[in-house]
C-alpha cells in the first residue's frame, strides 16, 4: 500500500471522527444551555441527516467519474466552515444551519474515504484498507468524547464554546490531510456516450437490499448515542467525565471489533456475523434504558460499541464487495442515503416520545429496532 495514501488517509478519517463526535456531543450539552426541549433536539440531530439525503446519490455520481479525492477535499473544507459557524454564533438557528452542514461535510468524506479505500491494488489489499479506516474511525470517534469529558470534568455542563474551538482545531487538521489525499489507482474513464448505471438497477443487485436496512439500522443506532446519551446521562444526573468516560469505551470497544473483524467473518461468515452482532446490539441497548449501575452501563455499551462496530463494517464490506468498481461511489451514497432517512426520522420519532417518557425510551426504542432489522435478515437468509 502506498505509505503516503495510507498515512494521510488515517489522519483524514482520525481528525474528521473527532471533529464530528466532539461537535455532535458539544451540540447536545449546547442545547441544554439554551433550554431547549428534548423534541428540539431530535430536530437538531435530524438536520445532520436533511441535506445529505438530496445530495447522496449526486455526490456519488461525481465520484463515480473519478472525483473520489476532489470529494474528499471539498468535505474538508465545508467541515472547517460548519465548525467555525458553531464557534462564531450562538442560537437555535445557528445549531440547525451548521449541524446540516457538518452532515453534508460527514456524507462527502465518508464517502469519498471508503471508495478510495478500493482503489488499493493486490489481493485483500481493500478489506485490509478498509479495516486500517475503520479502526482509524473508532480511535477519532474515543477521542472526540474523550476530549469532552477532560474539559468538563465533575460539571454537569462542559465549556461549550472552548469545546467548538477544538473542534475547529480538529477539522483545520482534517482539511489539511484531505487536501494531501491522492487516489493511489487510476479510476477507469467513463466510455464516451455511455450512462452511469441506474440507480433501479444497483438497487436489484441480490442481496443489497438486505444490507441497506441493516446498514440504515445499524449506523443510526451506533450514530445516536453519542447525541443521547448525554441527555440520558444529564436526566440521571451524571457528571460530564462519566459521559464521556462511558463514550469513549464505546468507542475503544468498536476499535477492537474492527480489530477482530477479518477473524469473526472467516469464523462465522459474512450475514451470520452480521445478524448475531445486531441482536447482541439490540440487546445492549434495551439494558441501556434500564436504571442501571454506572459498572452495569460501561459492560452494556461495550457490548453495543463492539456488537455494532462488527455489524457496520459487515455492511460496508459486503456492499463494496458487491457494487462493481465503476458504481461503488452510487451504491455507498444510496446506502448513506438511507442511513441519513434513519437518522433524520429516528431522531424526531424518539424524540417525541423521550418528551413524555424521558431518555431512557430512545434507547428502548433503538434496541427494538435492531431486533426488527436482524429477524428481518434472518427470515430473508431462509428463503
Amino acid at each position: 500500500m502506498p505509505t503516503r495514501f495510507v498515512t494521510f488517509l488515517m489522519a483524514t478519517a482520525f481528525f474528521e471522527q473527532v471533529t464530528t463526535s466532539l461537535i455532535r456531543v458539544t451540540t447536545t450539552y449546547r442545547a441544554v444551555e439554551l433550554d431547549l426541549s428534548v423534541v428540539w433536539l431530535g430536530i437538531i440531530t435530524a438536520a445532520f441527516a436533511m441535506l445529505p439525503i438530496g445530495l447522496a446519490v449526486p455526490v456519488g455520481r461525481f465520484i463515480d467519474r473519478g472525483n473520489d479525492a476532489r470529494t474528499a477535499w471539498i468535505g474538508g473544507i465545508l467541515q472547517v466552515i460548519a465548525c467555525a459557524g458553531f464557534v462564531l454564533w450562538q442560537s437555535l438557528t445557528a445549531l440547525l444551519v451548521f449541524t446540516a452542514l457538518l452532515g453534508t461535510a460527514h456524507l462527502m468524506l465518508v464517502i469519498s474515504q471508503q471508495v478510495l479505500c478500493t482503489r488499493v491494488g493486490g489481493i485483500g489489499s481493500m478489506e485490509r484498507m478498509l479495516g486500517n479506516y475503520m479502526l482509524a474511525n473508532a480511535v477519532g470517534q474515543g477521542v472526540g468524547p474523550y476530549i469532552v469529558g477532560w474539559t468538563g470534568g465533575d460539571a454537569s455542563i462542559p465549556p461549550t464554546q472552548l469545546l467548538f474551538w477544538i473542534g475547529l482545531g480538529a477539522s483545520a487538521l482534517s482539511c489539511l490531510s484531505a487536501l494531501m489525499l491522492r487516489s493511489p489507482g487510476t479510476p477507469t474513464p467513463p466510455v464516451e456516450g455511455s450512462k452511469p448505471m441506474p440507480v433501479r438497477d444497483i438497487l436489484r443487485l441480490p442481496g443489497i437490499t438486505i444490507l441497506f436496512v441493516m446498514s440504515i439500522v445499524t449506523v443510526s443506532a451506533q450514530d445516536l448515542v453519542v447525541v443521547y446519551l448525554p441527555l440520558l446521562g444529564a436526566e440521571r444526573a451524571m457528571a460530564v467525565d462519566a459521559v464521556g468516560l462511558l463514550l469513549t469505551v464505546r468507542a475503544v470497544a468498536s476499535m477492537l471489533a474492527r480489530l477482530a473483524f477479518a477473524r469473526l467473518n472467516d469464523w462465522l461468515g459474512n450475514r451470520p456475523l452480521m445478524i448475531l452482532s445486531t441482536y447482541a446490539g439490540a440487546i445492549s441497548y434495551v439494558a441501556l434504558a434500564a436504571p442501571l449501575p454506572f459498572a452495569l452501563m460501561s459492560v452494556a455499551i461495550a457490548v453495543a460499541g463492539f456488537a455494532l462496530g462488527v455489524a457496520v463494517t459487515v455492511s460496508i464490506a459486503a456492499l463494496l464487495s458487491l457494487a462493481s468498481a465503476e458504481a461503488r461511489g452510487t451504491a455507498n451514497s444510496l446506502r448513506m442515503m438511507g442511513n441519513r432517512v434513519g437518522q433524520f426520522t429516528i431522531p424526531v420519532v424518539a424524540g417525541l416520545v423521550a418528551a413524555a417518557a424521558g431518555a431512557a425510551s430512545i434507547f428502548f426504542i433503538l434496541g427494538l429496532t435492531l431486533v426488527a432489522a436482524a429477524a428481518a435478515a434472518q427470515r430473508r437468509g431462509r428463503t
